[in-house]
């Protein structure tokens, strides 16, 4: 158990590239410190699994059994949580040692594709075959994260050219509005209604198909984080040019403090997003 949890913390590592050889030393030096916490949720949670059949199904259950590291954290980041037992490939038994090697088949439903799983079993005094350690267990991690990089880098692929002609879309509507502005007086009733027109008609109408075509996209896990930060950021700017366009009739300070606020929790959100973007080229431009 203690080397499938050695890894389960390796593949982990592995799994997060590009990363410096130094700084995964320094992570792995850093893990060694839940090994042993790791090793009783692994054994709580497999206790659990054969007396449920399902992974995390009872929460107190696992409690109970002392498991000191949220499970459902463990079973989601390794890949376990969606993995499905589908056969037995094979048996390999050595008697005289007392050992059996066991091929079993699984269905890793984030990758949707098949995996074997070969676990050591050791047969104990009372002749009792009991499971010892998943030999490839690092293997099965690193294919895990393979298939979520893949993803990733299909959901970038598919939403790419929605937010490339948004954002050019974007830049116009913005310069039209500022074209306005710097030929006219706020204080002019044409020009505020020529801004009020081009918020409403372009600006809002722009941001509201961006939102619309980004719920179309299949989002896989690995993306949700990213996902919906984009959607919230249109709901934010749609929300921002609604109100715009009301100070543009109201002309009251209240209205347009409110849409200020939209447009500032918009823009943080932008700048998080630009992050996490640069962190996925990273990652899915690892090889």
């Amino acid at each position: 158990m203690e080397d499938s949890c050695s890894a389960l913390m390796q593949g982990l590592i592995d799994s997060e590239r590009p990363m410096p050889e130094e700084a995964k030393v320094a992570v792995a030096s850093f893990t060694k410190m839940f090994k042993a916490p790791l090793v009783m949720s692994f054994k709580g949670m497999i206790n659990q699994y054969v007396e449920t059949g399902e992974w995390g199904k009872d929460a107190s259950k696992a409690a109970d059994q002392g498991i000191p590291i949220d499970s459902d954290i463990v079973l989601t980041k390794s890949g376990l949580k969606d993995t499905n037992f589908r056969k037995i490939d094979y048996i390999a038994v050595d008697k005289e040692a007392g050992t059996a090697i066991v091929g079993i088949r699984v269905f890793q439903q984030e990758a949707n594709e098949e995996f074997l799983l070969k676990v050591s079993f050791v047969r104990a005094d009372n002749g009792v075959w009991r499971a010892y350690e998943i030999e490839n267990f690092h293997d099965f991690i690193v294919f895990v994260s393979g298939a979520r990089r893949s993803q990733l880098a299909k959901y970038i692929e598919d939403t790419s050219p929605i937010m490339t002609k948004h954002e050019h879309s974007a830049r116009e509507v913005e310069k039209k509005v500022a074209k306005v502005l710097a030929s006219g007086s706020l204080g002019s009733s044409a020009t505020r209604d020529e801004v009020k027109k081009i918020v409403q008609e372009e600006m809002l109408t722009d941001w509201a198909t961006c939102k619309d075509e980004l719920e179309q996209i299949e989002v896989p896990s690995s993306a949700q984080s990213l996902h919906r930060l984009r959607i919230r950021i249109c709901e934010l700017r749609i929300a921002y040019a609604e109100k715009y366009a009301e100070w543009m009739d109201d002309k009251q300070a209240s209205t347009i403090r409110a849409a200020e606020e939209k447009l500032k929790e918009a823009k943080t959100l932008e700048h998080e997003a630009s992050i996490m973007m640069a962190q996925i080229k990273n990652t899915t431009a690892a090889k």
